[in-house]
């Protein structure tokens, strides 16, 4: 079992500083109102396979998925708004949806993802920086919404096989 250490940022809200414990999944407890995800939370869990966000979580900070190579499951809550550099590096998964509340992909947010395949971006999204998706070897498809602006023209570096479909 999983047990959290919290950390108060205001009256309302809490931060998840520290996960301890032992467990395939980590359910992120919905009955105080976390809205973020501190800097190392996961780093290196391998026995980490799934991770349940509540909708409350608009910021996911540095490395908090660093090095889980096991990991096939992260839903991203829909309020979301800051992933931080290196927030989900070589980390297993295959697959992500990102909310369009999510205005930027950073660099490094997704460095050596080698198992992740496939990316959709929702309307919102506007930005795609250099190296967010850098070394992503196993990533082919990437959906595009109608709102992106900007790609950098290293944003997917050390990925050969993309295919970017644009939203009609």
């Amino acid at each position: 079992m999983l047990d959290f250490y919290y950390r108060m940022i205001d009256d309302e809200s809490f931060c998840i500083t520290k996960c301890v414990g032992t467990g395939d999944t980590a359910i992120i407890p919905t009955n105080i109102k976390v809205t973020v995800l501190f800097d190392d939370l996961f780093k290196e869990r391998k026995d980490l396979v799934k991770v349940v966000i509540p909708d409350t979580v608009t910021q996911i900070g540095g490395f908090v998925f660093d090095g889980c190579v096991n990991l096939k499951e992260v839903i991203l809550p829909p309020k979301l708004k800051d992933m931080w550099q290196y927030a989900m590096t070589r980390c297993g998964i295959e697959r992500i949806e990102i909310p369009g509340t999510v205005e930027s992909i950073i660099p490094f947010t997704f460095f050596k993802c080698e198992n992740l395949k496939e990316v959709v971006l929702n309307e919102g999204t506007k930005r795609i920086y250099a190296w967010a998706f850098k070394d992503c070897t196993a990533l082919r498809d990437v959906y595009l919404p109608a709102s992106i602006e900007i790609i950098s023209d290293k944003a997917f570096e050390g990925c050969n096989n993309i295919i970017l479909h644009e939203a009609k």
